[in-house]
């Protein structure tokens, strides 16, 4: 499908989605992904002994050894297992990897440090389940994004072992609503908006404050023992500062990074039958192809 006509039926839609309440955003935002069409060759096999629901999800001939740590988005105040498949799904069939997906407790009825806690339990699990840290990628969208990074941080804190490359799609990686592109971009990207983004924010941060690097990772201290980043973003984005602004964190701290920037493209287009997610998708399975620790699967060859 064209990248323009799925522009103009979620830009339809959206004003329409924004009146709606938070539990009814939720509850609708599952019935649509449970809709939409999955990739085929996935499994999804519920995780019993875990505190959280969560789920493995695994492609056919899956390799045994490495996997992907996934973060959900949704501003912290949405998202499940359901409409989690939309992005993990392709990027672990592309990868040909397991993907660990789970349901953190979300605002605002479980404020900042909610989710980052469950994280760390979550990832505790995986590393109790017998995968090795030079296995694991961690990977996460929007809020799982700014995740993935308030993630790495915490378990450096800890001192425990980081994954083997971290990536991050359009991260919500600066909670103060201060960057130029939330004006910007404000007409431009068809899914989010500055105003739904405050309040997204004020539920999540609870008592805490935006400048927390673990609420906003853009302010955070790195170091060159980080592992390899890749960040993806459009240039439609309302939250295409943010990319920038931790980008220029990690680099400027030593951290290999890679900034990808997909020209006419909205939050998140990756979860739409377009080219640009197609090719997206390519480049993150190639990226974690590159520095994962396994030699390459074959299902992460590049297309010819």
């Amino acid at each position: 499908m064209r990248s323009q006509i799925v522009e103009r039926i979620i830009r339809s839609a959206q004003p329409i989605i924004n009146k709606l309440t938070l539990e009814s955003q939720r509850s609708g935002q599952t019935a649509f992904f449970r809709m939409k069409p999955h990739p085929k060759g996935v499994e999804y096999t519920p995780v019993d002994d875990f505190s959280m629901k969560a789920e493995w999800v695994v492609p056919e001939n899956a390799d045994k050894d490495r996997i992907i740590f996934y973060t959900h988005g949704g501003g912290y105040g949405m998202g499940d297992l359901v409409s989690s498949r939309a992005l993990i799904a392709p990027v672990a069939k592309k990868c040909g990897m397991k993907a660990f997906s789970f349901e953190y407790r979300l605002a605002p009825e479980s404020p900042f440090p909610a989710a980052l806690e469950d994280s760390l339990a979550a990832y505790d699990y995986i590393l109790e389940c017998g995968y090795k840290p030079e296995n694991i990628v961690i990977f996460g969208e929007s809020a799982g994004g700014g995740l993935v990074f308030a993630t790495m941080l915490s378990l450096r804190k800890q001192g425990k072992t980081l994954p083997s490359c971290a990536v991050a799609v359009s991260p919500w990686a600066d909670l103060t609503e201060t960057n130029r592109s939330y004006i910007k971009n404000g007409d431009k990207d068809p899914l989010l908006s500055a105003e739904n983004l405050s309040k997204l924010a004020t539920a999540y941060i609870g008592d805490d404050s935006p400048l927390n690097p673990l609420i906003s990772p853009a302010f955070a201290t790195y170091d060159e023992n980080y592992p390899p980043v890749l960040i993806q973003v459009g240039d439609k984005e309302v939250l295409y500062d943010d990319s920038i602004a931790v980008r220029n964190a990690l680099v400027n701290s030593g951290v290999n990074t890679e900034l990808e920037i997909y020209a006419d493209m909205w939050h998140v287009f990756h979860i739409w039958q377009i080219e640009q997610a197609d090719l997206a998708i390519q480049s993150i399975a190639d990226f974690i192809n590159k520095n994962s620790g396994k030699l390459p699967h074959p299902n992460c060859v590049q297309n010819s």
